[in-house]
């Protein structure tokens, strides 16, 4: 089970229980300056003040003027003479401008709001933060949610019980509102004062603690209140687009943390969505594709954003795009009895593989909107590509496979939504070549389960894989997956004859069947006609750009070939 679900399963069970610890990697990422970048800015600025440029390294500079490291409170007091200039000084540094805020810069970030999610539902408690910002404090105000902020030792002194405060934000060095409280130097991050460390002992003893965007190499006081800590009463995590150093190694090991490798947005993005999740399904123990359709749902419900589901479908396109068994084979694997239990076990595999993704896309085309559905759309050209390396045919055939089953769980929950512009588009936007005439074909007309699977009753196979995805994640009935899929599998037969493409037998009930086969979905078509003439909604969708005339001739077409397979059967 991927670590931000099982951290959301422990989120929902002890409430309160974790506490976040930021470092300066959280507000990096949102344009803010790092506190040696303010200091150094500053230097540099007194020396301007005294007719010196080019100094060189700004805090060398600092030390051999003055005979001491620079401090936050002598840079203050040398370039202003008020507490007001002081404040305004530093708020230019980490307050946007008009033309940063136009372009997001120094504002919260999807870490900063998924975190103040995990406030609002109750899951987190305390922030601590090596900032000297206050994005934090913003993204909680977003929500609705009033912090109590410690930013020195005395606010930490007065401090009510812990488990009595909703929601607390501690500036282990300090914030730029209170300009004498920030630290910086070695000297001032080799200790702390007493009742700092007195609090940190507190929240590291009995929370859980999720770390990110913190090295641990400059901040001796911190990296020793972590370590000290010997009771733990939950699991911990460290989060970290990088590989961490070898001074943050020592201290993960000491305290038994689990390293993920994601950045923040990324990580509490998804735990935010998992513990939303795990709440909504009101289940103990639902699959992590249960938690994952949940948080699409909420990114479609027009209050979310939906930069998470985006992305959740990127990761998840690329990552079957990229399968081994699609890319590098191999493709000769020996007499036609291995090629068939090879050919078997990768289609096993794609199943298994591709059902995440099947989910969020038929998630996605059934409650998305015409932006949502540029999301994956186009992606079913990358799947359906062709591949000719030389081999056995099945086998290359199989490469495209996810194509087809992406297709098909686009169209059916589109037509089950009724957004015919999206079954239209599902239809016949996606365009892919023949593999051997290079001919450039709509991919639902060109990979059919029969030339992707190649396999007898491929079409069934493709149907009852897709079942899980309509019953369960959309929650359709069993008869309503049935005639979405007949339906769909109909029009897409429609789409086929009219390319001027042959199609296997297709998983279609009919409604009689002696000499000829009259297939249920073709009853529902001919009921849409009657209603609606030239004007039905899959014509006016953009199906068959939208023509009366070839609807009519594939239909007859399509007919004249159904009971033509009809009478081979019932003559053999």
């Amino acid at each position: 089970m991927e670590p931000y679900v099982k951290l959301a399963f422990t989120m929902r069970d002890t409430p309160g229980a974790y506490a976040v610890l930021l470092g300066a990697g959280a507000s990096i990422a949102a344009g803010m300056p790092s506190a040696w970048d303010v200091q150094e800015d500053l230097i540099e600025r007194l020396a301007a003040a005294e007719g010196t440029t080019g100094i060189g390294d700004p805090h060398a500079w600092y030390q051999e003027r003055f005979g001491h490291p620079a401090t936050y409170d002598d840079l203050l007091a040398a370039l202003t003479s008020t507490p007001f200039e002081r404040q305004a000084l530093l708020r230019s540094y980490f307050e946007p401008d008009e033309h940063e805020r136009e372009d997001g810069l120094k504002q919260p970030t999807a870490a900063h709001r998924a975190i103040a999610r995990l406030v609002a539902a109750g899951h987190v408690r305390i922030v601590l933060t090596t900032n000297f910002d206050r994005l934090m404090e913003t993204a909680l105000r977003e929500a609705n949610i009033e912090p109590t902020v410690v930013a020195n030792a005395a606010d930490a002194a007065g401090l009510a019980p812990l488990h009595t405060i909703k929601c607390l934000v501690v500036h282990v060095h300090g914030d730029y509102l209170t300009p004498k409280s920030m630290l910086n130097t070695p000297e001032e991050l080799d200790h702390y004062a007493d009742d700092i460390d007195r609090l940190l002992d507190r929240v590291f003893t009995d929370y859980g603690l999720i770390i990110s965007g913190w090295s641990a190499t400059w901040d001796p006081a911190l990296r020793n209140a972590v370590a000290r800590s010997t009771t733990r009463f939950f699991a911990s995590y460290w989060t970290d687009p990088k590989e961490l150093s070898e001074t943050a190694q020592n201290l993960l090991t000491h305290r038994a943390i689990t390293y993920i490798q994601a950045d923040a947005d990324t990580f509490f993005t998804q735990t935010a969505d998992a513990a939303d999740a795990v709440t909504d399904t009101a289940r103990r123990h639902p699959a992590s594709i249960d938690i994952a359709v949940a948080a699409a749902k909420r990114a479609l419900d027009g209050f979310s954003q939906g930069i998470t589901l985006h992305d959740t479908l990127r990761r998840e396109i690329d990552r079957i795009a990229a399968l081994p068994l699609r890319t590098t084979g191999p493709w000769n694997v020996g007499n036609p009895a291995v090629v068939e239990a090879e050919h078997g076990r990768r289609l096993d595999t794609l199943e298994a593989e591709t059902e995440l993704l099947l989910t969020l896309v038929a998630v996605t085309a059934y409650w998305g909107s015409n932006t949502t559905d540029r999301w994956w759309l186009r992606d079913i050209e990358q799947l359906g590509a062709p591949l000719d390396p030389g081999g056995d045919l099945a086998l290359i055939k199989l490469v495209r496979a996810p194509a087809t089953m992406m297709i098909y769980a686009a169209g059916i929950a589109a037509l089950a939504a009724e957004r015919w512009d999206t079954l239209a588009q599902t239809l016949t936007e996606p365009r892919v070549q023949q593999r051997i005439s290079g001919k450039v074909y709509a991919a639902a007309a060109l990979l059919s389960p029969w030339e992707t699977l190649n396999i007898n009753n491929s079409s069934k196979r493709v149907h009852d894989q897709l079942r899980r995805v309509f019953t369960q994640h959309l929650t359709l009935s069993e008869t309503a997956y049935d005639e979405a899929w007949e339906r769909f599998e109909y029009l897409r037969v429609l789409v086929e004859h009219d390319a001027g493409l042959s199609f296997g037998w297709p998983h279609i009930s009919p409604t009689g069947y002696l000499d000829t086969f009259d297939p249920a979905p073709a009853a529902w078509l001919k009921r849409q006609i009657d209603q609606h003439g030239d004007d039905i909604p899959v014509l006016r969708g953009g199906l068959l750009d939208g023509s009366r005339q070839r609807l009519d001739q594939a239909v007859a077409g399509v007919e004249t070939s159904f009971n033509h397979m009809a009478h081979q059967m019932r003559y053999a």
